[in-house]
């Protein structure tokens, strides 16, 4: 018969319910000899739910510094496999008394989960002097890198967020950027200075990861800090996300006019020569304090002012700002503009905010009357699709049967029959009008999702 240790480790290795032992041997809290080399025996033990139950005792039971020991003493004894899950229950056991033997591996062994695992560890039961191995080993590649990047996102004291800054400040090391993300994963607010230096760094990397982590940490008191890195950055890609940052820190000022004042006094620290760089971002943060003084520059006498103040109004968070592009479309003499304005109107007016479906189809509707090409109404009859109501099909219906338009009128049916609490209550009409876009369409996958919607069934997007 098994001894009763290796009897209640078996019955718990085996999910079976837990024997009473006696009230005098608690079993989660036996830190005996006994005990303890019980644990040990089963470390070693070839069965996977006996070192299962071994392990969890190691996570949870047998407190002690010598029993510690005594678990890290057995990482030499075993196959690299089983170092790997015994590191990984001493880290989660959280003594640090397992440091130094899970070091020693880490330095002798050649194996990547063992590695792995001790450098998940040393996040749980590592010190400073273990944070310059974390860093450089985010420079290594697949389990190893994640586990230095997970260890150093777990690792307490405030002395990691310093090494980290510290070294995105000494600008020597190839992974600044991943530096700065951690940075903003441990939520390290104490080092925004270092954050803003970065957002103007001479490396594109380490300026986007800097921004992204202020847009994650800053308050109102950094948006001035933040507009030389809106500058700094490319047009394109990199200036749209700096962009987004700065916005996303100034939606956090619930009030709406507190957030166009912290705007407003960041763009006044500016250069005025500059300034009108930065109407795209006003267009972002929005706000209807706002929408007067870009709408001025958009009608004004410089051109390039204009379509600069055109775009800013088209990157509106809300659609606030529809009826002055609109306005500017049906005035403006240019060509360019025109498109501009207009195609800002019909992607202000069809995003989904706060209004209904009505209010986005009557959008739309005005929109048709203003249209003055099929490019202008295809575009319409395109975005009628954010109006998840009946009367968004009824309107796009009729285009089916026009040559110009019958094509992204059948995409325009089948994305609104798309929404099951629309299509199944006006199933009748849904249905004739898949009809004709089975009959009509061209896409074999528009033609698919209307038979499917017809049989009531679902479809998933397929990914590009």
């Amino acid at each position: 018969m098994l001894q009763p240790w290796i009897h209640v480790l078996s019955v718990v290795a085996l999910g079976l319910a837990v024997v009473q032992v006696g009230p005098t041997r608690a079993f989660a809290a036996d830190s005996s000899n006994e005990f303890v080399e019980q644990i040990v025996q089963l470390l070693a033990n070839p069965d996977r739910e006996f070192r299962a139950a071994a392990l969890e005792q190691v996570r949870k039971s047998a407190r002690g510094t010598a029993a510690t020991q005594t678990f890290a003493a057995q990482l030499s004894k075993l196959d690299p496999s089983a170092q790997a899950e015994l590191i990984t229950a001493l880290g989660d056991r959280g003594d640090v008394a397992a440091r130094s033997a899970v070091v020693e591996l880490l330095a002798s062994s050649k194996d990547e989960h063992v590695r792995s695992a001790a450098l998940a560890a040393l996040g749980q039961i590592g010190g400073a002097e273990d944070v310059p191995t974390l860093i450089t080993t985010l420079t290594a590649s697949g389990a190893e890198q994640q586990a230095a990047r997970t260890a150093l996102v777990r690792m307490r004291g405030d002395f990691v967020a310093e090494k980290l800054a510290a070294d995105v400040k000494a600008g020597t090391v190839p992974a600044r950027s991943t530096l700065i993300d951690l940075l903003a994963e441990r939520r390290a607010s104490g080092q925004m200075g270092v954050l803003v230096a970065a957002s103007v760094d001479d490396d594109g990397g380490v300026r986007g990861a800097a921004m992204n982590a202020l847009g994650k940490l800053a308050g109102a008191a950094q948006v001035g800090a933040m507009i030389p890195g809106v500058l700094r950055a490319q047009k394109g890609g990199e200036r749209d996300a700096a962009e987004r940052n700065v916005a996303a820190v100034c939606a956090r000022i619930e009030n709406e006019d507190q957030r166009a004042d912290a705007l407003i006094t960041a763009l006044n620290g500016v250069d005025a020569a500059q300034r009108d760089q930065l109407l795209s971002l006003v267009g972002r943060v929005g706000g209807k304090r706002l929408i007067n003084f870009v709408g001025d520059i958009a009608t004004g006498s410089d051109a390039a002012r204009r379509r600069l103040a055109i775009d800013a109004l088209s990157k509106w968070p809300d659609a606030s700002p529809a009826d002055k592009l609109l306005e500017i479309a049906g005035k403006t003499s240019d060509p360019a503009e025109r498109t501009q304005a207009f195609e800002g109107y019909v992607k202000l007016s069809a995003t989904r905010d706060g209004r209904s479906d009505k209010e986005r189809l009557d959008r739309m509707k005005q929109a048709m009357k203003e249209a003055r090409s099929p490019t202008e109404q295809s575009l319409v009859i395109n975005r009628c699709r954010t109006a998840y109501d009946v009367d968004a099909m009824r309107f796009v219906l009729p285009y089916v049967e026009q040559a110009d338009f019958a094509q992204i009128a059948c995409e325009t049916i089948v994305e609104l029959a798309h929404h099951r609490e629309v299509r199944d209550r006006n199933k009748a009409e849904f249905d004739k009008a898949l009809d004709q876009v089975i009959k009509i369409s061209k896409d074999e996958e528009v033609v698919e999702r209307a038979e499917r919607y017809k049989r009531g069934e679902t479809w998933e997007r397929r990914k590009k």
